[in-house]
């Protein structure tokens, strides 16, 4: 389901639920978004955005775990929060403590989480947020402030910033007429930047950089872009090691450190995804789960069709009979 309202200055508020993980992908034009289930479980996502202008604001929802991969424009910068949820984190490859601020502004950026996701953002336009900062501050944006990482701050000014994006959200899917209200929405726009200024003025870093990880961390990602275009092919441990440039034992040790699993494991799960996008857009009466399988690499179709259902609770007849013609 989607819904979208606009206001005659251009000011829009957006939104869809569904259980299509490439639907959010879609809905998210120009945010170059990536989505892959890698846990068990029924997935529905729910993603709500508001266009203030100055500022986009927006909320996502996803019940299972996933990882989302994105290479926004450098002309943005987004800040997100946790909302209270159960689960584990890795932002850019670095666990995400409670009271960490995701500065997501150094390009491509990555988040891997389990147990279901709830967080809110706000996404500034990159000239407009050094102009205000310099403004505020008289001095320039530190460097610090726009690197992809999460960064420790106070948990209650934190706090505060997360409830504040939450009710500009709601206040605007309840009371859409708001976006026509040209000083109400410059406010609101105002009131969320010198919240996340709180925020990140007291911000520390997270953790030390270490050479090493770094490598691992380009390395899984080099193997990560190489496996959503090639993994139908079912590439060998030594393939990827070559395309990591990393020994064995550093790519094992570094998919286990930023994804939680083994490369091998990660190639099944993205593999298991592919069969999933190619059943939703196949025809029940034309098409054959065997021949889809098959292209996919799985050959042993009964263990195939039990890691299915154990990822996506249910199994691939009940995804293919879910046809949508366009």
């Amino acid at each position: 389901m989607n819904l979208q309202a606009i206001s005659p200055f251009g000011h829009k508020s957006m939104s869809i639920s569904t259980t299509d993980i490439d639907d959010l992908a879609q809905f998210q034009v120009n945010k170059n978004r990536r989505y892959t289930q890698l846990q068990a479980g029924r997935l529905h996502g729910h993603y709500s955005e508001v266009n203030l202008g100055g500022v986009q604001v927006f909320r996502e929802k996803l019940t299972v775990g996933v990882l989302i991969e994105a290479a926004p424009a450098s002309s943005f910068v987004p800040f997100g929060a946790l909302l209270p949820s159960k689960g584990e984190y890795t932002f850019c490859g670095k666990n995400v403590e409670n009271n960490a601020i995701l500065q997501a502004t150094g390009g491509e950026w990555d988040f891997n989480f389990t147990g279901g996701l709830n967080y809110v953002a706000a996404v500034f336009h990159r000239e407009n947020f050094n102009r205000d900062i310099q403004q505020l501050t008289g001095e320039e944006t530190p460097h610090d402030w726009l690197v992809s990482k999460p960064s420790l701050t106070e948990p209650l000014t934190l706090n505060r910033y997360a409830r504040a994006l939450n009710t500009v959200i709601n206040l605007v899917e309840n009371r859409p007429e708001i976006l026509s209200k040209e000083n109400a929405v410059r406010m609101l726009g105002d009131s969320l930047l010198r919240l996340l200024f709180n925020v990140l003025k007291v911000t520390a870093l997270s953790d030390n950089k270490e050479t090493s990880r770094v490598n691992r961390s380009q390395g899984v990602h080099r193997v990560i872009d190489y496996l959503h275009s090639y993994a139908a092919d079912v590439p060998t441990i030594p393939e990827l090691c070559l395309i990591a440039k990393l020994s064995e034992r550093n790519l094992q040790y570094g998919f286990k450190e930023y994804l939680g699993v083994t490369p091998i494991r990660y190639l099944r799960l993205v593999r298991l995804n592919g069969v999933r996008r190619d059943l939703l857009m196949s025809h029940p009466k034309k098409d054959k789960i065997v021949d889809i399988a098959l292209n996919w690499g799985f050959i042993e179709l009964g263990r195939f069709a039990g890691e299915y259902k154990q990822l996506f609770q249910e199994l691939p007849s009940t995804t293919l009979n879910s046809f949508r013609s366009n």
